[in-house]
């Protein structure tokens, strides 16, 4: 397969248009559009459904587009090694998560590490889940840990684990003696939750919606650390969250987790996910089984 419909295709996968594609390279869009409809027919397959407002991947599309993004890292990765900078101290982490996994469980972890590897370098994106999982298949990040209800194509998944959501709740608060809490027993009293749009309140809507109960937040936010903070300081209040979210600091301040009893409160799964068949830089992949480790250790 030749580099340059290679190129244009992977401009319009990435920019949904021939039109945005042509602004990217400085190539006519008839150009783009010929070497395209040439590459499909050396291939045979259709890689491109035509919209009115752009071009989408077909399933095989989104195959040729995951290897694309493959080789460019990987291409990277060789040129580096060719020219001697493979140290590790000279590399770093880029990492992507929902609010929940940054605010504390992270942060955490990413301190833990650099007590045997001191010259990591990290950087981290804090998005919604959906976004999350995109960075890591479009090869912006290396690692996603990520909220999923659903396979994705071009993502492989190192390591998942259950998480189930829970309410927070202060062990003061009335319902702290029970072991395993109901979405009544949560509507009687304040109740703080992530704005819609997470995997939290999507689940969290689903379980009242089966149980006939509407339940109208007292405080809705998008801020992880307002919602902590609301629960922290209240004497009657109680958040839903995921237990690693909060377990750590929650015993610090005061605070308790309980379970729901609630099937689809359930269903949630954690991810560590990274860019299906991508040979990981080698500091990569020891903090990758650093966070296995400490993901296991948690959900045992």
């Amino acid at each position: 397969m030749h580099e340059i419909p290679l190129k244009y295709f992977h401009s319009v996968a990435k920019t949904g248009s021939l039109s945005a594609a042509s602004e990217e390279l400085h190539v006519a869009v008839s150009a783009i559009s010929r070497q395209i409809t040439q590459l499909e027919e050396r291939l045979q397959l259709s890689l491109f459904e035509r919209k009115a407002r752009g071009m989408t991947l077909t399933p095989a599309g989104e195959v040729l587009y995951t290897y694309s993004l493959r080789n460019t890292l990987e291409l990277k990765n060789v040129l580096a090694e060719m020219r001697g900078v493979t140290s590790i101290q000279q590399q770093s982490i880029a990492i992507a998560c929902p609010e929940g996994m940054a605010w504390d469980f992270l942060p955490n972890t990413m301190t833990q590490f650099r007590q045997t590897y001191p010259s990591a370098l990290f950087s981290l994106q804090v998005v919604e889940s959906a976004k999350a999982t995109q960075l890591v298949k479009e090869g912006k990040v290396d690692i996603a840990l990520t909220f999923s209800l659903q396979p994705e194509q071009g993502v492989e998944v190192a390591l998942q684990v259950p998480s189930p959501i829970h309410a927070l709740l202060p062990t003061s608060h009335p319902l702290a003696s029970k072991a395993i809490l109901s979405l009544k027993d949560l509507s009687e009293y304040p109740l703080a939750l992530p704005e819609s749009g997470t995997t939290l309140s999507y689940l969290f809507d689903i379980a009242c919606h089966l149980e006939g109960i509407n339940i109208i937040p007292t405080l809705n936010s998008n801020a992880m650390g307002a919602i902590y903070s609301f629960v922290a300081t209240s004497s009657d209040a109680i958040a839903l969250c995921g237990k690693l979210s909060v377990e750590r600091r929650a015993q610090h301040d005061g605070l308790c987790t309980r379970p729901i009893q609630a099937d689809s409160l359930e269903q949630r799964s954690l991810q560590l996910q990274v860019m299906s068949r991508r040979k990981q830089p080698t500091l990569v992949q020891y903090f990758l089984d650093f966070l296995s480790q400490k993901l296991n250790q948690q959900a045992g």
